[in-house]
């Protein structure tokens, strides 16, 4: 949901000042007042209003709570009485509520748990009351906007799937075929849901198999085989007659290959079908259940192939920018026409039954059957206001007692299809999931439609179905997947799977995408989408897209790479989310939304995050950038040489196949006493790991040392044929050249005299990546830069706030750490221009930090703990004043915020670059 500080403050605020509460009959109407009042600023005249609203008993009157009439109903109780009973209460009311004061919304609460229900959904959430501030999204429909409940996930949907798992591995371990095992399990999916949502009598796929097949499950597959082509036989043709021929035909597709037959299962499978049949399908929920489905039948499988299971929320984030906010705010301001308001529904009504998606990676098809089942929902709606204008029109009035009778079939009026919809999905199994679940959900919103608007309406027998392929999405043309001219939105979450974690095989497809493609192969496997959906887009620059993927690609070079070509051939960034986490079984994901087209949108919308979890905030921008800013491009160049001409930036050395001679602190005592002349010769190393923790590795350089003296060691020569063979055996084909070098580095960049050291990875939590000092003999290793000949000048700036900000924009990550750069990062850095006052001032002020780390240092700190979220108060002390006076030496100005700081660097770049 997208909040505002105002309200977040005045919400916090109410739950301060009402924590105590706890008396219906004394606190419930200034806890509603407060609440409706001060948090969401419903005018008071209306608050004062709902007080107490009566409703009609019988002979009696009965008093509600509060009531917004048309909006929400709120039903108090005292703290520990039964909000069920206010539940009861609550229904009973809206019941004998006038047809223009029932609301969409009710609201129960003891003043510790709030409850809220969505009457048009059925969906409900609950939430203690000191929770507000991270519920206060749920609210939206106070603000006059419209907002989805999603229910959490239904234990049901937990041992339904881990139950068909348990089914699974049992028809497997039957040696029942793979293909086939998962055609049956789809199918027998199909039927329990067909069991309680209408499609078949109640419990007669269960009757059937109680009935019909033997206690020791031998026939179990002849029988259901027998069940599937019935299924597929319209009635007029069947022979079949009793139990068997009184299920209804369901075509589509679904039954019309058969399954292998003739194998003899055991009691315990056909146990597991009864008890999984016994759970109640009407709660599962397809959505959610797609992605639990298909885990649980190959979860490394999937996994392998890089796929995340997205959340409904997260799929509504995108579902809401690329078209639904646009598509309702479009049907409200046709209900708000005074004249021509018809016409115009109809015509709207034409539109969405026309709009066309497609979902290229699209799994078990979550995505498409969420955006299915808001269009649906959206139809519904517009097919209400077109029935009410249909009476205006005809005189007969927006309500009477000709309502029923005057409704024409819904039928003819549901014209939104699920052969709107198209997905690729490179496992068989998963689409057959995702074919499925589109229809499923259709019948639940015939079921919602059948609510509406008091006419049973199901689609039976299935007709046209979705649009699922079974492809690799990135060999395929997706102009053989859905023409082109039709198509209206691509949308869908592609395999996560970072540049370098790329198989051979990713690396090709990716390739083989966008041959000619600038820094292609250093781009996340997710790129090969963009790039996909950008060509669709050039033949058709009305179709808009949407992808989650993951951040990096908008980070350091690949956001240089992808987006900046993007760019170039006249896309734009319309809507995004900055990087924000999902924890979803287990995986924590860091992600980024993109949303971008043709269309060039006045109004971009960029939603950001304060912290990962936290919920979104909406900044509208004129431009989004390459790094997902609300700024122009940045179009940086990667350079080698320093900008304002300081000394060049280069990597440590690097160990690779020389780990034989590496020692930890202990091996290293032991080894050199051991042998005493290797002191001389070992180094102290320094790394990533080493920096951040203060701890020591030491190896044996024996580039200068004598011949002699190696040779007459064994223990030092055997490490140095463990070296060797590392080299000879390595895939590096330098490592190979060098493997009759083993007394060198694999690479060899040591320095003497002092150099900064700065870690390449650091957490993506530190306000600041620590930088030390270090000097000769000390080796730094290829996990860090180093900085020769650095002063403490030189120093400060990069440790301060002015720099981490243009590097946190700048530099690539992997996950959240950041991953530093000299060539895109450093090199790019403009220094301020100084006196040699200001920079002894710096120094001055850096020698206090160095004095601060210290003093912790003697006590057995570590530089992770002093540079985490809760830096010791004299150090963060320090670093501020280091801040205020870099910040002076740029402009006298103070800044308003890190994107204030990073445009003004970002002009003195561009002013420098143009001297190169």
């Amino acid at each position: 949901m997208v909040i505002d500080d105002t309200t977040i403050n005045d919400a916090y605020k109410f739950v301060e000042d009402h924590q105590n509460d706890s008396d219906e009959r004394q606190q419930a109407q200034s806890w509603i007042k407060d609440f409706l009042e001060k948090v969401f600023h419903i005018n008071p005249r209306k608050v004062n209003a709902g007080f107490e609203w009566r409703v009609k008993a019988g002979k009696h009157q009965q008093y509600v709570d509060h009531l917004l009439n048309g909006v929400l109903l709120i039903e108090m109780k005292s703290k520990g009485r039964s909000l069920d009973k206010a539940k009861s209460q609550a229904y009973n009311y809206v019941m004998k509520l006038g047809e223009n004061d029932v609301p969409r919304y009710v609201m129960l609460c003891d003043f510790e748990i709030i409850k809220i229900s969505d009457l048009d959904t059925g969906s409900e959430i609950a939430f203690p009351v000191k929770e507000l501030t991270s519920h206060i999204g749920v609210f939206d429909f106070l603000k006059g906007k419209e907002i989805r409940i999603t229910t959490p996930q239904s234990p049901v949907n937990v041992k339904a799937a881990n139950l068909l798992e348990t089914l699974h591995i049992m028809l497997r371990e039957k040696k029942y075929p793979r293909n086939a095992t998962e055609l049956l399990m789809t199918r027998i999916v199909f039927c329990m849901f067909a069991d309680y949502t209408g499609i078949f009598e109640e419990g007669q796929y269960r009757s059937y198999i109680l009935k019909h097949t033997k206690e020791d499950g031998s026939d179990i597959v002849d029988k259901l085989g027998s069940l599937f082509i019935v299924l597929n036989t319209p009635e007029n043709e069947r022979y079949q007659q009793g139990d068997l021929g009184d299920f209804r035909y369901i075509n589509g597709g679904l039954f019309n290959v058969q399954i292998p037959t003739g194998i003899r299962l055991n009691k315990e499978i056909r146990n597991m079908l009864l008890e999984i049949s016994q759970l109640d399908w009407s709660q599962i929920s397809p959505i959610i259940f797609g992605s639990m489905f298909e885990g649980a039948m190959d979860v490394k499988r999937r996994r392998d192939l890089g796929a995340h299971f997205t959340s409904e929320v997260n799929i509504m984030k995108v579902l809401d920018s690329l078209f639904l906010d646009d598509l309702n705010t479009e049907f409200q301001n046709i209900c708000n026409l005074k004249i021509g308001k018809l016409n115009k529904l109809n015509e709207f009504h034409k539109k969405i039954s026309n709009l066309t998606f497609l979902d290229p990676a699209c799994g078990s098809g979550n995505f498409l059957m969420l955006a299915y089942r808001e269009l649906r929902r959206l139809e519904h709606e517009v097919v209400s206001e077109v029935l009410i204008q249909e009476w205006k029109q005809d005189n007969r009035g927006t309500m009477g007692a000709e309502y029923q009778d005057t409704l024409l079939t819904i039928e003819d009026r549901i014209k939104v299809e699920v052969s709107q919809f198209y997905g690729v999905e490179l496992q068989p199994y998963a689409a057959s999931i995702a074919k499925l679940g589109l229809w499923l959900i259709d019948h639940l919103m015939n079921m919602e439609a059948s609510n509406k608007f008091g006419q049973y309406f199901v689609r039976l027998p299935l007709h046209a179905g979705a649009n699922i392929y079974v492809d690799n999405a990135l060999k395929v043309d997706w102009k053989d997947i859905v023409p082109v001219t039709k198509l209206s939105y691509i949308l869908g979450n592609p395999p996560f799977i970072g540049h370098n974690a790329k198989s051979v095989d990713n690396q090709k497809e990716l390739k083989s995408v966008a041959p000619k493609w600038k820094g292609i192969s250093n781009l996340d496997y997710v790129a090969g989408w963009f790039i996909k959906a950008s060509k669709m887009m050039e033949y058709n620059p009305l179709i808009e897209t949407a992808f989650v993927s993951t951040n990096s690609i908008a980070q350091g070079t690949q956001a240089i790479n992808l987006f900046s070509e993007l760019f170039n051939k006249g896309f734009n960034i319309n809507f995004a989310h900055q990087t924000f986490e999902w924890d979803n079984n287990g995986a924590k994901v860091h992600v980024i939304i993109t949303g971008f087209s043709k269309i060039k949108k006045k109004q971009r919308k960029l939603y950001k995050y304060s912290s990962l979890k936290a919920e979104a905030q909406l900044v509208e921008a004129s431009n989004i950038n390459e790094y997902l800013l609300p700024m122009k491009s940045v179009e940086l160049t990667a350079m080698y040489k320093q900008i304002s001409g300081k000394p060049d930036m280069i990597y440590g050395s690097n160990m690779s196949t020389g780990t034989a001679l590496m020692f930890k602190e202990k091996e290293y005592q032991e080894f050199i006493r051991k042998i005493p002349w290797t002191k001389e010769y070992m180094r102290p190393l320094i790394g990533a790991k080493e920096l951040t923790n203060n701890f020591k590795r030491y190896v044996l350089y024996l580039k200068d040392a004598k011949p002699s003296l190696i040779n007459s060691t064994n223990e030092v020569l055997e490490r140095l044929n463990k070296v060797k063979s590392d080299r000879k055996n390595s895939k590096d084909i330098l490592a190979n050249q060098m493997a009759d070098t083993p007394t060198l580095l694999y690479s060899d960049r040591v320095l003497d005299g002092d150099f900064l050291v700065i870690p390449i990875v650091t957490s993506g939590n530190r306000e600041y990546v620590p930088i030390i000092f270090e000097k000769y003999p000390t080796i730094a290793t290829n996990k860090t830069f180093q900085l020769p000949n650095a002063d403490k000048y030189i120093f400060g700036i990069l440790e301060s706030r002015m720099h981490m900000c243009w590097m946190k924009v700048t530099v690539g990550r992997l996950k959240s750490d950041y991953s530093y750069s000299n060539t895109l990062v450093y090199n790019t850095f403009v220094f301020p221009e100084t006196n040699k006052t200001q920079e002894e001032t710096v120094a001055n002020l850096v020698d206090n930090i160095l004095t601060i780390r210290e003093k912790y240092f003697k006590i057995g700190e570590k530089i992770k703990d002093l540079y985490s979220k809760l830096m010791p108060p004299d150090l963060r002390k320090a670093h501020n004043k280091l801040d205020r006076e870099v910040e002076k030496l740029y402009r006298k100005q103070p800044f308003n915020s890190d994107e204030d700081r990073f445009e003004y660097l970002l002009k003195l770049y561009r002013r420098e670059i143009e001297k190169f």
